[in-house]
């Protein structure tokens, strides 16, 4: 087997966490997983946008937050979900990535905060998803402006939820996806890049095995379609779908897998790889600069594909 391809920067973020002393972050409590996560944040990540304003929503199913890059327009408004296994990671995590992606794409953007496991277990995320992407297309008051459709994105098991908004809503309620190293299969095999990068690349396979005894406890659901969506037939009417995987990731092969399946269907899929990158770039963009080129790139494919969905619909309406 030839070496995996790193980079620099990859490489000294990878021997940076790999030198620090104490308990591994799999057997720490959910509480004090959820402290170190916002931590690496603080020292990994770039900082918010400036140019993009930010306003919480309470009085919903679960909190949100909703971010405006200019004065609201009517138009489409991208939903955003979180990564971190459904036990860690919250607004506050992914905050600069969605202002990122507010500024990016010209669009709002409102992230969801989805209820954390293993207070709430499965099928508790999802059902907190699925209700958020109710409420958006609904033309919420809050939104400021008229909202003509919805878009969905998200990391890791965030990449599962907005997958689980598509499959459920299909092409005529969701106009595109955007999923970044996506989780779609809870029941992986220990093989492929699941196993080449299943320990010492950040996220590993003990973390991964402790997601899923927090939000599948007893092994229960694991094979599930909306967690182990590779191991059962796609759904027929997706919509257009940008897959960004990172090189050096556990995940990488269900990435390739799941864009190759959607392809095989014939409906329109986008995929990026970020060599000699890992898990989390997303969200560590300042200690891993290459990951902006990446993010960058499937924005706007995503932003694109956004447009060419509305511009469809308005031909069949006509």
């Amino acid at each position: 087997m030839t070496k995996s391809f790193i980079l620099p920067e990859t490489a000294a973020v990878l021997e940076f966490i790999n030198t620090q002393e104490g308990p591994h972050l799999a057997e720490l409590p959910p509480s004090q997983a959820r402290e170190i996560y916002h931590q690496l944040g603080s020292m990994f990540d770039e900082s918010a946008e400036c140019s993009v304003r930010a306003v919480d929503i309470g009085g919903t199913i679960v909190p949100l937050r909703a971010y405006f890059p200019s004065s609201a327009t009517s138009g489409p408004v991208i939903l955003y979900m979180h990564g971190g296994g459904w036990v860690i990671g919250d607004l506050e995590t992914h905050h600069a990535l969605c202002t990122l992606i507010a500024r990016l794409s010209g669009l709002r953007v409102v992230a969801v905060d989805y209820r954390l496991a293993p207070e709430t277990p499965y099928p508790g995320a999802h059902e907190d998803c699925l209700a958020a992407a109710h409420f958006v297309s609904g033309n919420p008051a809050e939104l400021e402006a008229p909202v003509t459709g919805i878009a969905v994105a998200g990391d890791s098991a965030g990449g599962n939820l907005a997958f689980h908004i598509s499959a459920n809503l299909g092409s005529k309620g969701v106009l595109a996806q955007l999923l970044i190293y996506p989780w779609v299969n809870c029941a992986s095999p220990d093989e492929g890049s699941y196993n080449e990068f299943g320990e010492g690349y950040l996220l590993d396979r003990r973390m991964l095995n402790r997601f899923v005894d927090d939000y599948l406890p007893g092994g229960q659901h694991v094979d599930a379609s909306e967690v182990a969506l590779l191991r059962h037939p796609l759904p027929s009417d997706l919509p257009p779908t940008i897959t960004l995987a990172a090189g050096l990731d556990p995940l990488r092969d269900q990435s390739r897998a799941l864009a190759g399946r959607i392809a095989e269907q014939g409906i329109e899929s986008h995929y990026l790889e970020a060599a000699g990158l890992i898990h989390g770039l997303a969200t560590m963009r300042k200690s891993l600069p290459s990951s902006n080129h990446f993010i960058e790139r499937a924005t706007a494919i995503f932003v694109e594909a956004i447009h060419a969905s509305i511009a469809r619909r308005g031909e069949v309406k006509a």
